[in-house]
Protein backbone atom coordinates (compact mmCIF):
# COMPACT_ATOMS: atom_id res chain seq x y z
CA UNK A 1 0.00 0.00 0.00
CA UNK A 2 3.10 2.46 0.55
CA UNK A 3 4.31 2.21 -2.12
CA UNK A 4 1.03 2.63 -4.32
CA UNK A 5 0.77 6.19 -2.22
CA UNK A 6 4.16 6.75 -3.51
CA UNK A 7 3.97 6.13 -7.42
CA UNK A 8 0.28 8.15 -7.41
CA UNK A 9 2.12 11.24 -5.72
CA UNK A 10 4.55 10.94 -8.41
CA UNK A 11 2.86 10.88 -11.17
CA UNK A 12 0.58 13.40 -9.73
CA UNK A 13 3.57 15.65 -9.45
CA UNK A 14 5.11 15.04 -12.82
CA UNK A 15 1.13 16.26 -14.61
CA UNK A 16 1.32 19.06 -13.00
CA UNK A 17 5.50 20.01 -14.47
CA UNK A 18 3.93 19.41 -17.39
CA UNK A 19 1.21 21.20 -17.60
CA UNK A 20 2.74 24.25 -15.92
CA UNK A 21 5.50 24.13 -18.62
CA UNK A 22 2.34 24.02 -21.29
CA UNK A 23 1.08 27.17 -20.12
CA UNK A 24 4.08 28.71 -20.57
CA UNK A 25 5.10 27.98 -23.74
CA UNK A 26 1.66 29.08 -24.46
CA UNK A 27 2.22 32.35 -23.20
CA UNK A 28 5.85 33.17 -24.64
CA UNK A 29 3.96 31.92 -27.76
CA UNK A 30 1.46 34.48 -27.73
CA UNK A 31 3.84 37.09 -26.74
CA UNK A 32 6.08 36.27 -29.91
CA UNK A 33 3.12 36.41 -32.39
CA UNK A 34 1.83 39.79 -31.23
CA UNK A 35 4.93 41.45 -30.97
CA UNK A 36 5.19 41.91 -35.17
CA UNK A 37 1.75 43.17 -34.52
CA UNK A 38 2.30 46.21 -31.89
CA UNK A 39 5.41 47.17 -34.13
CA UNK A 40 3.25 47.04 -37.41
CA UNK A 41 0.61 49.42 -35.52
CA UNK A 42 3.45 52.02 -34.87
CA UNK A 43 3.41 55.23 -36.01
CA UNK A 44 6.83 56.15 -36.19
CA UNK A 45 9.65 55.39 -38.33
CA UNK A 46 13.00 55.74 -39.96
CA UNK A 47 12.88 57.16 -43.17
CA UNK A 48 9.94 59.27 -45.71
CA UNK A 49 8.38 56.87 -47.83
CA UNK A 50 5.03 57.31 -49.79
CA UNK A 51 4.22 57.97 -53.66
CA UNK A 52 2.39 61.02 -53.34
CA UNK A 53 3.63 63.74 -51.65
CA UNK A 54 1.91 67.56 -51.01
CA UNK A 55 4.00 70.24 -49.50
CA UNK A 56 3.29 72.88 -47.95
CA UNK A 57 5.72 75.86 -47.27
CA UNK A 58 6.95 79.02 -46.12
CA UNK A 59 10.07 81.39 -45.00
CA UNK A 60 11.91 84.41 -44.95
CA UNK A 61 13.73 85.64 -48.87
CA UNK A 62 15.91 88.38 -49.94
CA UNK A 63 15.75 89.56 -53.81
CA UNK A 64 18.40 91.40 -55.76
CA UNK A 65 16.40 91.71 -59.43
CA UNK A 66 19.86 93.14 -61.27
CA UNK A 67 22.33 91.53 -59.14
CA UNK A 68 24.20 90.40 -62.47
CA UNK A 69 22.73 92.50 -64.98
CA UNK A 70 20.26 96.00 -65.08
CA UNK A 71 17.88 96.91 -67.84
CA UNK A 72 19.09 99.95 -69.72
CA UNK A 73 16.07 101.88 -70.90
CA UNK A 74 17.11 104.63 -73.66
CA UNK A 75 20.86 104.69 -72.95
CA UNK A 76 20.20 104.84 -68.83
CA UNK A 77 20.80 102.22 -66.58
CA UNK A 78 17.43 101.50 -63.84
CA UNK A 79 19.04 99.93 -61.01
CA UNK A 80 16.45 97.63 -58.33
CA UNK A 81 16.91 98.04 -55.27
CA UNK A 82 17.31 95.01 -53.03
CA UNK A 83 14.04 94.13 -51.08
CA UNK A 84 13.31 91.54 -48.92
CA UNK A 85 10.01 89.18 -48.14
CA UNK A 86 8.01 86.39 -47.03
CA UNK A 87 8.06 83.93 -49.73
CA UNK A 88 4.76 81.06 -49.26
CA UNK A 89 3.76 78.21 -51.45
CA UNK A 90 3.13 74.67 -52.29
CA UNK A 91 3.87 71.31 -54.34
CA UNK A 92 2.65 68.40 -55.50
CA UNK A 93 4.36 65.17 -56.79
CA UNK A 94 5.36 61.25 -56.53
CA UNK A 95 8.10 60.04 -53.89
CA UNK A 96 10.31 58.07 -55.75
CA UNK A 97 12.41 56.20 -53.44
CA UNK A 98 14.89 58.38 -53.05
CA UNK A 99 13.98 60.92 -55.15
CA UNK A 100 11.20 63.55 -55.48
CA UNK A 101 9.95 64.70 -58.61
CA UNK A 102 6.86 67.51 -58.33
CA UNK A 103 5.30 70.54 -59.31
CA UNK A 104 4.93 73.69 -57.24
CA UNK A 105 3.94 77.23 -56.96
CA UNK A 106 5.99 79.89 -54.97
CA UNK A 107 5.13 83.47 -54.27
CA UNK A 108 6.99 86.30 -52.68
CA UNK A 109 5.58 89.34 -51.27
CA UNK A 110 7.98 92.83 -51.66
CA UNK A 111 7.01 96.35 -50.38
CA UNK A 112 6.53 97.56 -54.16
CA UNK A 113 5.60 94.46 -55.63
CA UNK A 114 5.39 90.57 -55.74
CA UNK A 115 7.43 88.19 -57.72
CA UNK A 116 5.53 84.88 -58.19
CA UNK A 117 7.33 81.38 -59.82
CA UNK A 118 6.05 78.28 -60.76
CA UNK A 119 8.06 75.18 -62.37
CA UNK A 120 9.45 71.85 -61.55
CA UNK A 121 10.88 70.71 -57.91
CA UNK A 122 13.48 67.85 -57.91
CA UNK A 123 15.11 66.69 -54.65
CA UNK A 124 17.26 64.34 -53.68
CA UNK A 125 16.49 62.77 -50.14
CA UNK A 126 19.64 60.31 -48.63
CA UNK A 127 17.32 58.39 -46.42
CA UNK A 128 20.02 55.48 -46.29
CA UNK A 129 20.76 58.20 -42.69
CA UNK A 130 17.72 57.38 -40.22
CA UNK A 131 15.54 59.99 -38.63
CA UNK A 132 17.30 63.09 -39.72
CA UNK A 133 17.93 62.85 -43.61
CA UNK A 134 19.82 64.81 -45.56
CA UNK A 135 18.66 66.58 -48.91
CA UNK A 136 19.42 68.60 -51.88
CA UNK A 137 17.37 70.37 -54.57
CA UNK A 138 17.67 71.95 -57.75
CA UNK A 139 14.08 73.65 -59.38
CA UNK A 140 13.50 74.85 -63.07
CA UNK A 141 10.61 77.70 -63.21
CA UNK A 142 9.20 80.20 -65.26
CA UNK A 143 9.09 83.72 -63.18
CA UNK A 144 6.96 87.07 -63.23
CA UNK A 145 6.84 90.16 -61.19
CA UNK A 146 3.64 91.87 -60.73
CA UNK A 147 1.47 94.27 -58.59
CA UNK A 148 4.66 96.74 -59.18
CA UNK A 149 7.35 97.50 -60.95
CA UNK A 150 10.98 96.03 -59.09
CA UNK A 151 13.32 98.83 -61.75
CA UNK A 152 10.94 101.49 -61.67
CA UNK A 153 10.99 102.03 -64.71
CA UNK A 154 8.34 104.09 -65.72
CA UNK A 155 6.91 102.16 -68.55
CA UNK A 156 3.46 101.76 -69.59
CA UNK A 157 2.27 98.26 -70.48
CA UNK A 158 4.73 96.77 -68.44
CA UNK A 159 5.59 92.94 -68.54
CA UNK A 160 8.06 91.51 -66.76
CA UNK A 161 8.52 87.82 -67.25
CA UNK A 162 11.40 85.06 -67.63
CA UNK A 163 12.63 82.35 -66.01
CA UNK A 164 15.37 80.33 -64.07
CA UNK A 165 16.80 77.84 -61.27
CA UNK A 166 17.28 77.09 -57.61
CA UNK A 167 20.04 75.01 -55.93
CA UNK A 168 19.26 73.96 -52.72
CA UNK A 169 20.48 72.01 -49.39
CA UNK A 170 19.12 71.06 -45.61
CA UNK A 171 17.53 68.30 -44.05
CA UNK A 172 14.28 66.53 -43.80
CA UNK A 173 13.03 64.79 -40.88
CA UNK A 174 10.60 61.92 -40.78
CA UNK A 175 7.65 62.71 -37.81
CA UNK A 176 5.50 59.85 -37.98
CA UNK A 177 4.20 57.43 -41.15
CA UNK A 178 2.53 59.94 -43.01
CA UNK A 179 4.20 63.27 -42.81
CA UNK A 180 7.86 65.09 -42.85
CA UNK A 181 8.99 68.69 -41.65
CA UNK A 182 12.00 70.14 -44.18
CA UNK A 183 14.28 72.85 -43.85
CA UNK A 184 16.35 74.22 -46.52
CA UNK A 185 18.33 76.69 -47.37
CA UNK A 186 18.28 77.72 -51.25
CA UNK A 187 20.26 80.10 -54.22
CA UNK A 188 18.15 81.23 -57.09
CA UNK A 189 19.19 82.89 -60.30
CA UNK A 190 16.41 85.10 -62.39
CA UNK A 191 16.50 86.25 -65.44
CA UNK A 192 13.76 88.65 -66.35
CA UNK A 193 12.76 90.01 -69.80
CA UNK A 194 11.42 93.77 -69.24
CA UNK A 195 8.91 95.13 -72.33
CA UNK A 196 6.85 97.93 -72.43
CA UNK A 197 6.42 101.43 -74.16
CA UNK A 198 8.18 104.76 -73.03
CA UNK A 199 6.97 108.39 -72.36
CA UNK A 200 7.11 108.87 -76.35
CA UNK A 201 5.25 105.34 -77.12
CA UNK A 202 8.66 103.61 -78.09
CA UNK A 203 8.77 100.40 -77.40
CA UNK A 204 11.17 99.32 -74.69
CA UNK A 205 12.58 95.45 -75.00
CA UNK A 206 15.52 95.19 -72.14
CA UNK A 207 16.36 92.47 -69.21
CA UNK A 208 18.29 92.13 -65.98
CA UNK A 209 19.79 89.13 -64.49
CA UNK A 210 19.71 88.56 -60.83
CA UNK A 211 19.69 86.50 -57.56
CA UNK A 212 17.04 85.59 -54.86
CA UNK A 213 18.20 83.68 -51.32
CA UNK A 214 15.63 82.14 -49.39
CA UNK A 215 15.36 80.18 -46.73
CA UNK A 216 12.58 77.35 -47.26
CA UNK A 217 10.74 75.65 -43.64
CA UNK A 218 8.16 72.83 -45.53
CA UNK A 219 5.61 70.59 -43.76
CA UNK A 220 4.93 67.46 -46.30
CA UNK A 221 1.78 65.29 -46.12
CA UNK A 222 3.32 61.28 -47.68
CA UNK A 223 -0.02 59.18 -48.92
CA UNK A 224 0.04 55.85 -50.52
CA UNK A 225 2.59 52.83 -50.00
CA UNK A 226 3.34 54.09 -46.37
CA UNK A 227 4.40 51.53 -44.20
CA UNK A 228 5.76 51.77 -40.51
CA UNK A 229 9.28 50.38 -40.31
Amino acid sequence: MKYIVLLIGALLMFGTTASAQDEAGTVTASEASAQPQEEKRSVYYKKVQGLLWMEMFAGPSAYDPDKFGSVDINGTTANAPKANGPEFGGALGLGLGGFWLGGFYRQANYNTYKLMKVGLDIQGIFRFIPWVHPMVRIDLFYGRTFNGDPFDTGLTNLNVDGGGFTLGAGLRIPIIRWMSFAATFDWSMIGLAVRGNDSGGGSIKTGALGQQLAATFALTFHFIGVRGD
